[in-house]
């Protein structure tokens, strides 16, 4: 069986702006060691399945940035979408170039979908979470995902309701699906306990995938079968009738697209520490504080402080603040944001405000 790591790394991460931008988003950003978020990825991902076997898919503008970062990954599997479709396009193009490259069935390839931009720890018991998932994933007809165990309702997640179990490895069937929850459905999943968040990680035998894209989305099947072909053909993703192929694939995620439309889905409860790192927030959550529990970076001086978020990027300033409690405050080269912490979600504001005056140069 044939292991393939495949890393989607797309995202623009708008709510880590003005550190995020188009060109330089949160998955290349060294929020927590010195590596970019998706270096630590790939180190993750590497205990488990070797480099020359991970994929990465990403944007046009960031393909050549991820090839001059990754120089151990190979740069044919860096593959950049010829347009920006949600998940379900990315892993139906996946599909096609990974069946096309490796000459074996594809009931013979096991593949784990991993994010660029996530926080997960110790990475041991992550890479041991994943031998269990790809085990399962390869030796059944199901599609696994990991489920997160919820620390705290969150509202800003999706979550996973798990049924009975059906592995000894403490797999369990999916019962349902729920988008993101009010406050008060949150606190009821969390007293249930049968609730996970959805880490957005999945595993599947192609074969797998392919059955459950041809009963839940046919007419991306079609189109998903078609890619293959045309990369049989020799063609790359860059030519006239791949990117035409690709457009025909539904713009939706594989959430929607797939997994609340099949019956076999399983949760794999998750034994690592994880968050999506969605906004500035998560650094109050995951950054080393000081002692009056603030996050500060760079050149900064703070005084009568509290629980805050000093991130002064701009090596020709320093940052100052006085008397200061629960803000985040973020200092570039050409741009300052300024944001009560528990407001970081609503970040992505500011860049819609900022598009939509035409400020693209900030973005």
């Amino acid at each position: 069986m044939k292991h393939i790591a495949l890393i989607m790394a797309g995202g623009s991460g708008e709510r880590f702006w003005p550190l995020s931008r188009k060109h330089h988003p949160k998955q290349l950003l060294s929020l927590f060691s010195e590596k970019t978020m998706l270096a630590e990825a790939v180190d993750r991902i590497a205990l488990s399945i070797p480099r020359e076997d991970i994929f990465i898919i990403t944007g046009a503008i960031l393909r050549d940035a991820i090839i001059e970062a990754l120089p151990e990954i190979p740069s044919n599997h860096i593959i950049a979408e010829p347009s920006k479709r949600n998940t379900a396009p990315c892993l139906a193009l996946a599909y096609a170039l990974i069946k096309a490259e490796y000459n074996t069935s594809h009931s013979d390839i096991t593949v784990g979908v991993f994010t660029a931009d996530h926080f997960i720890r110790p990475a041991e018991t992550f890479a041991e979470d994943v031998g269990k998932a790809m085990h399962h994933a390869s030796n059944h007809a199901d599609i696994v995902t990991f489920g997160i165990p919820p620390s705290r309702p969150e509202t800003g997640y999706g979550y996973i309701e798990s049924g009975h179990s059906i592995s000894d490895s403490g797999i369990l069937r999916v019962q349902s699906f729920r988008e993101k929850p009010n406050i008060q459905d949150a606190l009821s999943y969390i007293e249930q306990g049968t609730f996970y968040w959805n880490s957005g990680m999945f595993f599947y035998r192609l074969d797998t995938f392919a059955e459950a894209m041809r009963y839940a989305m046919p007419a991306s099947f079609s189109a998903m079968e078609e890619l293959y072909t045309l990369f049989k053909r020799g063609l790359s993703i860059n030519s006239t009738d791949c990117a035409k192929a690709f457009t025909n694939l539904e713009a939706t995620s594989i959430d929607y697209g797939i997994m609340e439309r099949i019956s076999n889905v399983a949760v794999l409860p998750a034994s690592f520490t994880w968050d999506d790192v969605g906004s500035w927030d998560a650094l109050a959550r995951l950054g080393e504080s000081d002692r009056s529990g603030n996050i500060v970076y760079g050149n900064s001086l703070t005084i009568n402080s509290e629980n805050s978020i000093f991130w002064n990027d701009n090596p020709n300033v320093t940052l100052t603040a006085h008397s200061i409690s629960g803000m985040t405050i973020i200092s570039t080269t050409d741009a300052i944001m300024i944001c009560p912490t528990d407001k970081a979600q609503e970040v992505k504001s500011i860049v819609t405000a900022l598009r939509e005056q035409d400020k693209e140069h900030l973005l």
